[in-house]
């Protein structure tokens, strides 16, 4: 999978720190795709683009990285506190991975900002790589 207009790229210890802060709780994953593309809009979507996806948000670089946009959506909406927005759709809404201790914990969700629901969309970051890209 190939995104364009990444930020820098993030180092080992970049994203020791930033999983450091969110607890340690990053799926290995989540980690491996953004020490390969540090944000960006994909280039390459399997039949379409099911998600409606924008782009993903990056890590500590960039106008909004997602440590801005975290504490923006935590500020505005306490429910979203534990839901790490790595991504954004073209109507604002944000794609969110669980962080939360519960049966949530890995799960992919998509934040409606102008219903303030929020909403499943898969298992898993992997699995929602492999619905984008696969």
């Amino acid at each position: 999978m190939y995104l364009s207009d990444s930020e820098k790229n993030l180092t080992l210890d970049d994203m020791k720190k930033f999983n450091e802060f969110y607890n340690n709780k990053l799926p290995e994953s989540f980690q491996d795709f953004y020490l390969k593309n540090n944000g960006g809009f994909p280039l390459n979507y399997k039949d379409g683009n099911i998600f409606m996806l924008g782009g993903f948000t990056p890590v500590k670089y960039g106008k909004r990285p997602i440590e801005k946009v975290y504490q923006d959506l935590v500020e505005a909406f306490d429910q979203l506190r534990d839901m790490l927005p790595f991504a954004y759709d073209y109507g604002g809404n944000a794609f969110l991975l669980s962080l939360k201790a519960n049966n949530s914990f890995g799960k992919i969700f998509v934040f409606l900002m102008d219903e303030k629901e929020i909403e499943f969309i898969s298992d898993s970051f992997t699995e929602f790589l492999e619905e984008l890209f696969s």
